[in-house]
């Protein structure tokens, strides 16, 4: 009973190890609300065109797999130029722009790719929804950046 009990723990231990370093990159959090929205949200939009439950399920499971890594990955992205750039302007420009032009031409490559009916209108909600989503992210992360800047400030003197 012991050993499988060992064997367990360092299955957790595994796994937690994979997890955190995961996180580095990846905001899971992010990352899953996006996959459960956008992946339905596909899924809809091509079902509802062509009647193909098939490939429609696949197109919104390729875009919930696709938006959970790479959509969240692009938000830890996002808050890391948002929060590492010293210039706000710039900061915030690049965290949009960025993110913004990366996820749309991968979405439209992953939606090119043979099983989904309609990439590009599978293409315009990451369109119409990353900039502003950047944006507001972006902003919140540097808005906490300068909060936290200046509550240590005031701190230390």
């Amino acid at each position: 009973m012991k050993n499988i009990n060992d064997k367990l723990d360092l299955d957790r231990n595994v796994v937690r190890k994979v997890l955190n370093f995961g996180e580095k990159f990846i905001n899971y959090k992010l990352g899953l609300i996006g996959a459960v929205g956008m992946g339905s949200l596909i899924f809809g939009i091509n079902y509802y065109d062509s009647q193909d439950l098939s490939n429609s399920l696949i197109a919104g499971l390729k875009q919930g797999g696709y938006t959970f890594l790479f959509g969240g990955g692009i938000m830890k992205g996002c808050e890391y130029f948002a929060t590492k750039i010293r210039k706000k302007i710039v900061a915030l420009a690049f965290a949009v722009i960025i993110p913004s032009v990366m996820s749309i031409s991968a979405t439209y490559t992953l939606h090119s790719v043979k099983g989904t009916p309609k990439p590009f209108e599978s293409t315009i909600p990451t369109l119409l929804l990353v900039p502003p989503s950047t944006a507001i992210f972006a902003y919140k992360k540097r808005k906490n950046l300068e909060e936290y800047l200046t509550k240590s400030k005031t701190f230390n003197t």
